[in-house]
C-alpha cells in the first residue's frame, strides 16, 4: 500500500503515533499484541469493578483489589518477561497503517476465526470426561452471579488452550500490527463481557456473545451457548439457546 493513498491516510497518524510512543523494538516482538491484552484487562477491570463495589454493590471491596492485586501485576510481569526475553526473530513494522477496511475487515474475520476455534475446544471440555474433570470444571466451580473476573477463574491448561485458538491464526500469518492489537483488545473485551454478569445497554447481543448468554452456559443443565466471542457459532451447530 502507498502512503499517499487516501485509505493509507487516515489511519496513519495513529500508526504513527503507536509507534512513535512503543518503539520500533517493542512493536517488533512476536508477542507485541500481549501488551494490548493486558490494556484492555486492565481498563476494563478496574472499570467493571467499580460498577460492582460503588453502584450494584454486589462485590465487596477488598474482593475486587484482592482479584486486581492477583491478575494486573500478573499480566504485567508476564508482559515485562516477555519483553525481556530475547526474542527468537523481529517481525518487521510495516511503515503505513492499514487501510480502514483492511482493519475493519481483518478484525471481522479474526473474530469469525477465532470464535469457530475457541467454540469447538469449548465443546470437546464438555464432551470429554477427562478434559472437563481436570481442566474446565475448575472454571465451572465459578457460581453466579458472574464478576468480570470469573473468566480468569481457570485451569492453566484452559488458559493456554484459550490463548491459542484465539491467536495462533493472526500469529502464524502474520497480520499487521494495527490490526492484530486491535483484534486482541476487541476479543478481551468481549471475553470479559460475557463475564461481567450485566446485560448493557447497546450492546449488540444478537450478534456479540453477552452476559446473559452466557449465564445461560454457567446455570447448568444441557451444555449450551459455547461461543465466548459470537453468537455465530452457537447458532451454526444447534447449541445457541435465547436468553
Amino acid at each position: 500500500m502507498l502512503p499517499d493513498e487516501p485509505s493509507a491516510r487516515l489511519l496513519q497518524p495513529l500508526w504513527d503515533g503507536v509507534v512513535r510512543t512503543l518503539g520500533i523494538d517493542t512493536i517488533s516482538h512476536p508477542l507485541f499484541f500481549v501488551l494490548a491484552i493486558i490494556t484492555t484487562v486492565l481498563v476494563a477491570g478496574i472499570a467493571f469493578s467499580a460498577v460492582d463495589v460503588f453502584v450494584a454493590r454486589k462485590l465487596p471491596f477488598r474482593a475486587a483489589a484482592r482479584y486486581l492485586l492477583i491478575t494486573l501485576p500478573g499480566y504485567l510481569a508476564v508482559f515485562m518477561l516477555l519483553m525481556w526475553l530475547p526474542a527468537p526473530y523481529r517481525n518487521e513494522v510495516p511503515r503505513t497503517a492499514p487501510s480502514l477496511l483492511a482493519l475493519v475487515g481483518g478484525v471481522a474475520v479474526l473474530l469469525v476465526v477465532g470464535d469457530l476455534l475457541s467454540y469447538w475446544w469449548h465443546r470437546l471440555e464438555h464432551a470429554s470426561t477427562l478434559i472437563w474433570r481436570h481442566v474446565h470444571s475448575v472454571h465451572h466451580a465459578v457460581r453466579r452471579p458472574l464478576t468480570v473476573w470469573s473468566g480468569f477463574y481457570v485451569h492453566p491448561v484452559e488458559s493456554l488452550c484459550v490463548f491459542l485458538t484465539l491467536y495462533i491464526v493472526p500469529f502464524a500469518l502474520g497480520v499487521h500490527p494495527l490490526i492484530f492489537a486491535a483484534y486482541a483488545m476487541i476479543n478481551t473485551f468481549i471475553t470479559m463481557v460475557t463475564h461481567c454478569g450485566y446485560d448493557l445497554p447497546l450492546y449488540p447481543n444478537s450478534v456479540l456473545a453477552s452476559a446473559p448468554m452466557h449465564e445461560e452456559h454457567h446455570g447448568g443443565g444441557k451444555p449450551h451457548n459455547f461461543s465466548v466471542l459470537l453468537n455465530l457459532s452457537d447458532r451454526l451447530f444447534g447449541t445457541f439457546k435465547p436468553f
